[in-house]
């Protein structure tokens, strides 16, 4: 008797390779399966899909970041396709500092209520 599948009701999130590639990870060695992924990342994906594997999954990709990272601290893919201000960056064009004289990253995320939930500075 054929059985019914079910969806399944975890959140789906993106590739391990594209965590590699989003908190600034090397290109995986041969054979290792993710390397394609992140070559597909660095060289095919659109910004627009960026942005949108941002929105889906970045808050995992945070916190691989932070277990090698200091705390108040992000990637730089980050930087570059998360940063929730669009008004402080224009597509196809090099990020502009958002930073305040002086300010540093962890103060930015700080005063923009970007740190996550425990992240501690």
């Amino acid at each position: 008797m054929p059985r019914k599948l079910r969806k399944s009701k975890r959140k789906q999130t993106v590739s391990d390779a594209w965590i590699i590639w989003a908190c600034d990870g090397d290109i995986p060695p041969e054979p290792d399966p993710s390397r394609d992924g992140w070559l597909e990342f660095q060289y095919f994906a659109t910004e627009k899909e960026l942005e949108e594997f941002w929105r889906q999954d970045g808050e995992r990709a945070i916190r691989e970041w932070l277990k090698t990272n200091p705390a108040g601290t992000r990637p730089s893919k980050w930087w570059a396709y998360a940063l929730p201000y669009a008004g402080e960056r224009r597509y196809g064009a090099e990020l502009s500092s958002p930073f305040l004289e002086d300010e540093t990253e962890a103060e930015y995320l700080k005063r923009h209520g970007l740190l996550l939930k425990g992240e501690r500075i």
